[in-house]
């Protein structure tokens, strides 16, 4: 070692600093032949030591990376090895298996040779009768062994041998050692019978030389019960040996033994125990090949699982039953909600409290507080003289950890000055959510994977349990010897916010967290409380700093400084856990880890410490970026903190520069194994709605459309219920939130769709169809595949835009970041699980809530304090009302909001004369639920049901109808009806109704125009999810029928509004044809547009009793999309012979879906003024379907696409 120079470092998170101090000690001589111990350079003496130390990390690297390129070759040279070596032992153990074969079949054949000589010789002399008499003893013994197999156990078929299992052809043998062996493998198989018949069930054991024991870890809650158990089934099992099958031998409880079965095959079956728990009733680890005697292909194809039906899907269990298991038998009772109340004081009263929640949540400040207990109305009605007594008691409630205001100094900057943070100890607040007993059912502790059928071909992605990143987590935790195991996934989101909009307005920096253990729909809800809020961030902006630069360091380094001490609560446990109570009251042994981080585009460059210009997640270069053929290495954490490490030792800026680097250290730097770059969660709010759609797409195709023409559009759109009009036009629109983007999308293709040219129209449909497909709660791999379709279908045609002039060259396609965000989406989706659970819309409104409204209620000066006091005051209410709830016995659930009570609606078949098809599978239950779940055991390579020539049936939908109790008019003429309602022949309609699909004489349909009856106005859609969607949230369509509302003068106060809607096309008779049976997908449906609902005058009403449609009807959809570049069906008005409308009268009963049509406005009169007044499905001829109506509707077209009628199913339906 050189004694010339001692390297002196001062460690430090804004400054790193060289020093070098020369020894007084050291040789002349010595130093002049001194050597770089790496690159064998020698070193002068007056070269600089800087210069030097960045030359030999240089050397380090180089010789790093050529260290780990020896270490991969020789990883995949000795994998290659073990693989040669694991193929020689399968071949030599199938050899060996086939000569044992061949022996025991000699040795039989002996045996009987034997045994016949032997009868021969004890029975009369005659050869003859002696012959028939051995081969028929011979075959009556062989028969009483199958029959008594038969009756004891009923069959089942046996596991097939080792060269069936390799795919090898086993040797033929004779019919006598066949039926042999077909009964020893029956004799196998009554064993096994136990299973399905109790409790504990068999699984094959690699060879009969493994021990395995019978009771399962003791940390199983279930353990206390498993003796009982276990002597009933060694019991139940004796029996059934007895009865003809081998005996097989059960070691007892104190000495567990290897349960051998003398059979032909190589393996043996074992029983043991299942627990109780069926969330936790998962197959043990499977033991390691070496400890198999008969190779590694017996052993993949004689390895059990168990797999769960749930809501039509396959769920696959994490393989060790400890993941996610309690640690104790212990369970936590709820709280004593009586004592709570009583310790409350003046709030125990719930009348009291009413009146404190009421003035504490609604916004009012302390002067107004004070005014209403001041007034005669609360005056001694009330236990609060003053709002100051109100404050005071409610500070005494129970709220969240407290809160802790740090002071932070920066040294760094031009002037000293001091900084706030404000947080909450991120540990306590873990256990919180942990606690909270409201989160039981919707809570999960350990991974899954869901598949669509047993056989495992297609995965399904929908929540992080679902994804790659918790499966791979529980797999590490379980290689470290963790034993039972509880991830908490932790979920940060960070936005800064502006308070004010005024000038000198102020900023907001919050941090929330959640834990990705809830399910997303209850951690999108803000009632729900399933994020918190962790702490605020300092904003100061350094505007004294003259360097941009170091202006941006220094934001950057505060901003990670504060965070690191965020979340150290956390970091402390992070390697041996902390035991929690969770929701379902047991305790367990939980690990922290950092999951998802949800952030816009700017705040994930912040986080990761990649430059503004950069891709958080790969290392793309800036040129090509907007080139879907250009690939680039994802970014890697150890590379990220060691091209850092070098910064700060060295001060070479050149790596940092090359991978697009901010020379500050990031909070998760320290944290073991968290790389943020794979953590980032895709922003479907900020990358899709707000991003390519309103800056990208509306900005398209208001250059090839105009923009005046798209805002007359827009303006004379068809009104549909749930969907937003924009009668101005979108270029009106000021506030463009996440929300006018969603209702935009929904229209804007249809209404550009024919003015487009096809390479413009599949560009914009594209776009539009990855963003639907996105915003899916549950995706399979051929979605994926969609969606990677839909991306390259984007990139194919996205040169029509420079084509067009709106660009000048590809490289413009680079400056859109968030364009380039999209390829990274179907890897997200993989590893953390589909976007809609990561939506920063959710922080967004939590802004509202903890950073806005408690800055309005502050009197801005100094206001962090004040706003911490009233969350914290917000906070204590809310959970107070909770316990009062529970104490009192009413949990306050929000329910579906409805204008008014309604009554289901059902199919009256009596007087029609038919049963709609869809009864018979579109109304049936989804297949278990969260308390009802069906297990199935299985092989692997074997199928389930549903899996060989079983095809689930199409879906369509059949939703329950509801109508209002009380009709919308009680009392209306039919004439009236006819007026108002603008419904000409309704009378005639109704009459052609009565006698053709009702079978009534016309001679007894007597109507009359003065004949009155009831008129609703909605009716109401629920539809549950969709069998092949089973994440999907309900349904809930309304159909709206209602005339325009006069007021003074005649002048219309509210337009009439008439909806359309798809009804099962039927003939106009009695029962359809078998032509019609046959439509699939959307041509079983018209649409049809609802003038008015009603049911049959009183004297008539025996007729039919339900309630009827007044429809005008549009012509049949195509069975291909008109638009093959669009993919959208069209239709078009439907005229009688005489040139007007035509019209029907329908069953409510038959009105299945709320649709949308849009007029093709190219084909318009050039003349007409298109205005929010123009009735456009009067006018216009021809329509679109618009399929993006909702997401509902857009998954059914999706499905109906793609799922085509097999040849069964068409042959069924011509039966019918």
């Amino acid at each position: 070692m050189p004694p010339s120079s001692i390297l002196m470092m001062r460690a430090s998170r804004n400054r790193l600093a060289f020093s070098s101090q020369i020894s007084s000690t050291s040789h002349s001589l010595i130093q002049t032949i001194q050597r770089c111990p790496h690159c064998l350079d020698i070193i002068p003496l007056g070269e600089s030591l800087e210069k030097h130390i960045a030359a030999v990390f240089e050397c380090r690297e180089d010789e790093n990376h050529a260290i780990r390129v020896g270490r991969q070759k020789r990883a995949s040279e000795r994998e290659r090895e073990r693989e040669r070596e694991r193929e020689r032992k399968q071949r030599e153990d199938i050899e060996r298996w086939r000569e044992q074969e061949r022996t025991r079949k000699e040795r039989r054949q002996r045996k009987r040779a034997r045994a016949a000589a032997r009868s021969s010789w004890t029975d009369e002399p005659s050869s003859s009768g002696s012959e028939s008499c051995s081969e028929s003893t011979a075959k009556r013994h062989r028969t009483t062994i199958e029959e008594v197999v038969h009756e004891d156990a009923p069959y089942i078929p046996s596991f097939p041998g080792p060269s069936t299992m390799c795919g090898l052809t086993p040797p033929a043998s004779n019919p006598s050692s066949a039926s042999l062996g077909s009964a020893a493998e029956r004799r196998r198989v009554t064993v096994e019978e136990v299973e399905d018949e109790d409790a504990p069930y068999i699984f094959d054991s690699p060879g009969p030389s493994l021990t395995r024991p019978l009771t399962p870890p003791s940390s199983n809650p279930s353990s206390a019960h498993h003796d009982s158990t276990i002597e009933q089934d060694r019991t139940r099992v004796g029996k059934a040996v007895d009865k003809g099958a081998p005996h097989v031998g059960i070691p007892g409880p104190s000495t567990p033994g290897p349960s051998t079965l003398p059979v032909s095959g190589p393996s043996s079956p074992v029983i043991r125990s299942t627990s109780e728990h069926l969330d936790e009733a998962q197959s043990e680890p499977r033991p390691s090949a070496a400890s198999q005697p008969h190779g590694p292909c017996l052993r993949s194809r004689h390895r059990r699982r168990l797999l769960r039906r749930w809501r039509g899907l396959y769920v696959e269990n994490f393989p060790d039953s400890l993941a996610g298991a309690p640690i104790s038998s212990e369970r936590r009772s709820e709280p004593d909600y009586e004592a709570y109340i009583k310790s409350t004081g003046s709030m125990a009263d719930p009348k009291n409290f009413e009146v404190a929640e009421l003035l504490m949540t609604s916004g009012m400040t302390d002067e107004a507080k004070d005014r209403h207990l001041k007034s005669i109305l609360y005056r001694g009605n009330t236990p609060w003289p003053t709002a100051r007594c109100l404050l005071n008691d409610t500070d005494k409630l129970p709220h969240g950890p407290e809160w802790t205001l740090d002071e932070i100094e920066v040294v760094n900057a031009r002037r000293p000055r001091l900084q706030y943070m404000v947080r909450r100890n991120s540990l306590e607040l873990l256990q919180e959510l942990f606690a909270n007993r409201l989160f039981g059912p919707e809570f999960a502790y350990a991974p899954v994977k869901y598949w669509t059928t047993g056989r495992k071909r297609e995965r399904v992605w929908s929540d992080m349990r679902s994804a790659r990143w918790w499966w791979e987590e529980q797999e590490k935790l379980q290689m470290a010897g963790k034993g039972a195991a509880t991830i908490a996934p932790i979920i940060l989101a960070t936005d800064e916010t502006h308070l004010s909009v005024m000038s000198g307005g102020q900023t907001a920096y919050p941090v929330y967290m959640a834990v990705g253990n809830l399910v997303k729909h209850w951690r999108r809800k803000p009632s729900k409380r399933g994020m918190v809020l962790l702490g605020f961030l300092p904003t100061d902006s350094f505007e004294d700093i003259v360097d941009d630069d170091e202006r941006r360091r220094l934001k950057a380094d505060l901003v990670h400084r504060c965070m690191e001490e965020m979340l150290a609560p956390l970091k402390e446990v992070w390697e041996e856990g902390v035991e929690m109570w969770c929701p379902d009251g047991r305790l367990r042994r939980v690990f922290p880890r950092m999951a998802a981080y949800m952030a816009d585009w700017p705040e994930q460059n912040l986080q990761c410490c990649t430059t503004t210009g950069t891709c958080p997640i790969c290392s793309t270069k800036g040129k090509g970026r907007g080139d879907l053929s250009q690939t680039a290495d994802l970014r890697d954490r150890d590379e990220t903190l060691g091209a850092l490490r070098a910064y700060f030792i060295c001060n070479h800026v050149g790596e940092l520069k090359m991978l697009g680097l901010k020379p500050v250290w990031p909070w998760w730097g320290d944290l073991p194994d968290v790389d943020l770059h794979k953590n980032i969660a895709p922003d479907i709010l900020h990358q899709l709605y707000q991003g390519i759609f309103k800056s990208h797409l509306v900005r398209w195709l208001k250059f090839l459309v105009g923009e005046g023409v798209l805002d007359d559009r827009f303006a004379a759109m068809p009104r549909a219920e749930g969907m937003t009009h924009f009668p101005k036009g979108i270029s009106a629109v000021k506030q463009w939130t996440g929300r006018e983007s969603k209702e935009m999308l929904k229209q804007i293709l249809p209404a550009v769709l024919g003015d487009l040219r096809p390479e413009e129209a599949q560009l914009a449909r594209s776009v539009i169809d990855f963003i639907f497909i996105a915003h899916s709660a549950s995706m399979t791999d051929t979605d994926l595949a969609t969606l990677e379709h839909e991306l390259d279908t984007f990139h194919k045609f996205k040169d029509v835009l420079i084509a067009k002039g709106f660009y000048q060259s590809e490289a413009r396609f680079d400056r859109i970041p968030k364009l380039h965000a999209l390829s990274h989406y179907v890897e997200m989706i993989r590893w953390l699980g589909t976007p809609d659970g990561y939506s920063t819309e959710t922080s967004e409104h939590l802004h509202i809530e903890f950073a806005k409204i408690p800055w309005r209620a502050s009197n801005k000066v100094r206001p962090l304090p004040q706003m911490l006091t009233y969350i914290q005051r917000q906070e204590a209410i809310r959970i107070h009302r909770t316990y009062m709830d529970r104490y009192l016995g009413h949990d306050r659930e929000p329910e579906e909001e409805v204008e008014e009570p309604t009554t289901e609606i059902r199919p009256i078949n009596v007087a029609v004369g038919y049963k709609p098809q869809e009864e018979s599978f579109g109304d049936a239950e989804i297949e278990g639920d969260d308390e009802q779940q069906e297990w199935v055991d299985m092989e692997e390579g074997e199928g389930v049901e549903g899996d060989w020539g079983v095809v689930e049936p199409v879906t369509y939908p059949n939703p329950h109808r509801h109508l209002a109790i009380n009709p919308t008019k009680h009392d209306l003429r039919l004439k009236d009806i006819s007026s108002k309602y603008e419904a000409p022949n309704l009378l005639s309609a109704l009459k052609d109704f009565l006698v053709r699909r009702c079978n009534i004489p016309e001679y007894n349909v007597m109507l009359s125009p003065n004949h009155r009856v009831p008129v609703w106005h909605r009716l109401y859609l629920h539809h549950r999810p969709l069998p092949f969607a089973p994440f999907e949230p309900p349904r809930r369509d309304v159909i709206r029928a209602s005339a325009p509302v006069l007021g003074p003068g005649g002048r219309v106060r509210k337009e009439g509004v008439w909806d359309t809607a798809l009804y099962l096309e039927r003939p106009n008779q009695s029962r359809s044809n078998a032509e019609d049976c046959e439509k699939h997908g959307i041509q079983r449906y018209r649409a049809g547009r609802v003038r008015a609902i009603f049911s049959l005058p009183g004297h008539v009403r025996y007729m039919y009793p339900g309630q009827l449609a007044y429809v005008e009807v549009f012509r049949p959809f195509e069975a291909v999309p008109a638009s093959p570049y669009g993919r959208m069906h069209s239709t078009g008005l439907e005229l009688d012979a005489r040139g007007r409308r035509r019209v029907i009268v329908i069953p409510v009963t038959e009105i299945v879906l709320a649709c949308h049509l849009v007029p093709k406005f190219n084909q318009l009169d050039p003349d007409l003024r298109l205005d929010p007044h123009t009735d456009l499905l009067s006018i216009s001829r021809h329509f679109w379907f618009n399929h993006y109506y909702n997401h509902y509707l857009f998954l059914l077209i999706q499905y109906w696409r793609r799922r085509r009628p097999t040849w069964s199913e068409r042959l069924l339906a011509l039966r019918r």
